[in-house]
């Protein structure tokens, strides 16, 4: 498996061979937002909730880069 939803909260994971197949389970289970720009719907984007993360895995299954979440505020 290519790609992993990982659970911040309990350190659970769900793999996935691409990204396509891990954002249907996500929109499929809820697990993210709407954001619309108000000057229309074409630029709308999905966010995954905080609760959540998206991790490469190499072929190995060892993760390639750190998640793809926003940083969260250090101050």
């Amino acid at each position: 498996m290519r790609y992993a939803l990982h659970n911040n909260e309990d350190s659970s994971e769900r793999r996935f061979k691409t990204l396509k197949e891990l954002w249907s389970y996500v929109r499929k289970h809820d697990l993210c937002s709407e954001q619309v720009d108000v000057t229309g719907m074409a630029d709308a984007q999905k966010l995954l909730s905080d609760k959540y993360e998206i991790r490469d895995l190499d072929i190995d299954g060892v993760v390639r880069i750190e998640g793809r979440t926003t940083p969260r505020n250090t101050d």
